[in-house]
């Protein structure tokens, strides 16, 4: 028994000591409490598409290639692909899709979104605001997710995993204004 508590002691204080830094620029970045640190990420390939009107009709969708998340620590990232977690074979993407946009003032708005992870859709209420970094537009936006909510994580691992991610969307993009 004491030899069992040592090796748990041990994995908590190694994935604690595992942690990276993401960079401010990446687009797709989460964070996640486990034992007692953090895990921080990104997905490398990301596809969206963001307009943005004086009218009605403004529209944000993307989605997230699991295949490419990055965690700085590769066992990680494939362990994070497998049935337990993401089931990348199955599910190869994340999806996030406007269903309503309302402008808050000339820089900050509030969205519903239909987000979908392993096929199951669930809709967010995300304010986001838009913002000028280095000479581009970016939508800017932090969030909380469950991962309970999409049945994420299994087996010994997920029970020091923590159940709120929080996301965090810097997205350049070429503001569009059409006139209505």
């Amino acid at each position: 028994m004491k030899t069992a508590v040592i090796i748990f002691a041990c994995f908590l204080a190694i994935e604690s000591i595992s942690l990276n830094t993401i960079n401010e620029k990446d687009e797709v970045a989460f964070s996640i409490r486990k034992g007692f640190g953090t895990v921080e990420g990104y997905f490398k390939k990301v596809d969206y598409d963001i307009e943005i009107n004086e009218g009605s009709s403004n529209s944000i969708s993307g989605k997230a290639q699991i295949s490419s998340v990055s965690t700085g620590n590769s066992t990680r990232d494939k362990h994070l692909q497998n049935e337990d977690w993401f089931f990348t074979e199955k599910y190869p993407q994340i999806r996030i899709q406007s269903k309503r946009i309302t402008k808050i003032t000339d820089n900050e708005y509030s969205g519903t979104f239909d987000i979908t992870i392993k096929n199951k859709t669930k809709s967010k209420e995300i304010p986001f605001g838009i913002e000028v970094i280095d000479g581009k537009k970016h939508l800017v936006a932090t969030f909380n997710l469950s991962i309970e909510d999409y049945e994420i994580g299994g087996g010994f691992v997920s029970m020091l995993v923590a159940d709120q991610v929080t996301v965090n969307l810097n997205l350049p993009f070429k503001l569009h204004y059409y006139e209505t």
